[in-house]
């Protein structure tokens, strides 16, 4: 009788032990199982612009090397990245690509449509359904 307290002990400590080099075990693995993070807050998928200049904003977590459009970027001590581009007009694609420190690679692509705007003699000339060439 007196052996079964010290079994059901050793029993647990065992346990305790087991979860607790589990827990350490994903802890210190965690980085590599989750790989790199990447969010692109700002601008939109999809989105259109109506100015040439566009500001790519976002988070990366878990990134030893970011690059956009090939082009390495830099992120501040918090994992935010804010890079401006020039769009030409009409349809772009920017790609975004993280690594992390054990070779995992995240990629995002960012499609965005740039229309600039009519100008002032434009809209007149729309207006009243003439050229300039008419109005000489």
């Amino acid at each position: 009788m007196e052996r079964t307290p010290k079994l059901i002990i050793g029993i647990i400590a065992i346990v305790f032990v087991v979860i607790g080099l589990g827990t350490y075990a994903y802890l210190q693995s965690r980085e590599y199982l989750l790989g790199p993070i990447l969010i692109i807050e700002e601008p939109l998928n999809g989105s259109m612009s109506t100015t040439s200049r566009v500001s790519v904003r976002g988070l990366a977590h878990n990134v030893s090397f970011l690059t956009l459009n090939g082009r390495p970027i830099f992120t501040d001590e918090l994992g935010r990245f804010n890079e401006s581009l020039l769009l030409q007009e009409g349809y772009s694609i920017m790609t975004l690509e993280a690594k992390d420190r054990f070779g995992h690679v995240v990629e995002k692509r960012l499609e965005l449509v740039y229309k600039p705007p009519l100008n002032q003699n434009e809209n007149i000339k729309m207006e009243n359904g003439t050229t300039s060439a008419m109005q000489s």
